[in-house]
C-alpha cells in the first residue's frame, strides 16, 4: 500500500495511470468477495485462506518481475491477485467472530483487526531499508520481501483450526429483508464510506510526500506506518468501546476524526501536517470500519453469513476501488488541497445518516 503508486508512477505511461493498479486491486477485492463467500460455505475457510495466501506470494513475485523487466502490465496482473488475496482475508474478522456469544463479537472482530499493528510495525520498516537494495531496480526487493512474508502466513494458517458453518433450524431469510433494514443500510454506508476515503486519503498521500513535496521514501513509510498503527491500535479496545457507548456513538467519533483530519491535510505540507492527518484518518477509519462491520456481523444468522458477508463486502470496495482509482486523477489534476475538500462532502453524508439511526434498533438485531 505504501509503495503501489509510487511504483505505478515509475512503471506507467501516464502520471494519471499511477493508481490504476492499486484501484484493480481493489475492484479485484470487490468481484471475487461474493464467490470466495460462497466456497468458504462449500468447502470451509482454512482452505480457501490458505489459496489466499499462495496467490498473494505468486502476485507478488510476479510484480518483482515487472519491476525488474518494466513492464506495466505485469505489475497490474500482479496487483490483481494481491487482490484476490485480500479478498480472502477480509473473511479473518468473520470467522474469528463465528461460533461466540453475541457479546463477544465485537471483540472477536476488533482483536482480529488489531493484527494489524504487527503490519504496522514491519510493514514500513521492510519498505523503508528494502526499497533501495538494487539501485537499478527500486522497490524490486520490497516485493520480493512481501512474498516471503506471504510463506510465514501460510505456514501460520496450516495449524490454526476454523470449524465450518454449522447451519441452524431458522429458516433462511431472503437477502432483500436482511439488507434493507435503515440500520443495516447506514452500518454498509459507515464502512463503505469510511474504508473508501481512507483508500482515497491513503493513495495519493506518498506521491503528495515524494512526488510533489520531494520528503523522501523515508518520510512517506513513516507517515504510512503512523496511519496503519492508527488505524489497527485502537482495535484493542474498539469493541470495547461498542459494547460500553454503542455503535452509533463509535461511528459518530469516527465521523468526527475524518473532518479534523481533512482540516489538518489542507493547513500545511510538511512531515507533521501529513502525519496528523493522516493518524486521525486511520482512527476514523476503525471506528466507522469497526462499527459498520459489528452490526453487519449481528444481523445475519449462521446461515445466512456467506451471502451476507459477501454481497456487503462486496459493496464496500466498489466504494474502495473508487476511492482509489480517484484518488489518482484528482491528485494528478486538481491537487492536494483540492482533492482533500471533496473528501468533506460523502463524510457529511455519513454524518447525516448516523443521526438517523435509533440505538433500540441496533440492539434489536
Amino acid at each position: 500500500m505504501i509503495n503501489t503508486g509510487l511504483v505505478g508512477s515509475i512503471l506507467a505511461t501516464e502520471p494519471s495511470y499511477a493508481t490504476l493498479p492499486l484501484s484493480l486491486q481493489f475492484l479485484t477485492i470487490a468481484i471475487t468477495l461474493i464467490p470466495v463467500s460462497l466456497l468458504m460455505g462449500k468447502i470451509g475457510r482454512r482452505p480457501m485462506f490458505l489459496i489466499g495466501a499462495m496467490s498473494a506470494f505468486i502476485g507478488c513475485s510476479i510484480i518483482a518481475y515487472s519491476i525488474f523487466n518494466k513492464v506495466f502490465s505485469l505489475f497490474i496482473i500482479g496487483s490483481i491477485l494481491l487482490g484476490f488475496s485480500q479478498a480472502n482475508q477480509q473473511f479473518y474478522r468473520y470467522a474469528a467472530a463465528y461460533n461466540i456469544s453475541t457479546k463477544l463479537k465485537s471483540n472477536a472482530i476488533s482483536l482480529v483487526l488489531a493484527g494489524g499493528l504487527i503490519a504496522a510495525i514491519v510493514g514500513p520498516e521492510v519498505s523503508r531499508y528494502s526499497f533501495g537494495l538494487f539501485p537499478d531496480y527500486i522497490y524490486l526487493a520490497t516485493y520480493i520481501c512481501a512474498a516471503l512474508i506471504q510463506i510465514l502466513n501460510f505456514g501460520v494458517l496450516i495449524f490454526v483450526k476454523i470449524k465450518k458453518l454449522k447451519p441452524t433450524n431458522n429458516s433462511i431469510r431472503p437477502l432483500s429483508k436482511i439488507l434493507m433494514r435503515k440500520t443495516v443500510i447506514i452500518a454498509i454506508l459507515a464502512a463503505s464510506i469510511g474504508y473508501s476515503l481512507m483508500s482515497f486519503i491513503m493513495t495519493a498521500t506518498p506521491l503528495q510526500i515524494v512526488n510533489v513535496c520531494k520528503l523522501g521514501d523515508s518520510a512517506s513509510a513513516t507517515v504510512i506506518q503512523w496511519h496503519v498503527i492508527a488505524m489497527f491500535a485502537p482495535s484493542f479496545f474498539t469493541g470495547l468501546i461498542i459494547n460500553f457507548l454503542g455503535n452509533r456513538k463509535v461511528m459518530l467519533m469516527g465521523v468526527l476524526l475524518y473532518v479534523i483530519s481533512i482540516c489538518v491535510g489542507v493547513m500545511g505540507q510538511t512531515i507533521e501536517y501529513f502525519w496528523i492527518s493522516l493518524f486521525l484518518c486511520g482512527l476514523g477509519w476503525n471506528f466507522l470500519y469497526v462499527g459498520g462491520s459489528d452490526i453487519i456481523a449481528k444481523s445475519a444468522l449462521p446461515e445466512e453469513r456467506a451471502k451476507v458477508q459477501g454481497i456487503t463486502d462486496f459493496i464496500i470496495y466498489i466504494f474502495v476501488a473508487s476511492g482509489s482509482f480517484l484518488a489518482g486523477s484528482l491528485h494528478n489534476n486538481l491537487g492536494w488541497e483540492i482533492m482533500m475538500f471533496y473528501t468533506s462532502i460523502p463524510i457529511f453524508i455519513l454524518f447525516l445518516s448516523i443521526l438517523f439511526i435509533n440505538p433500540r434498533e441496533i440492539k434489536a438485531i
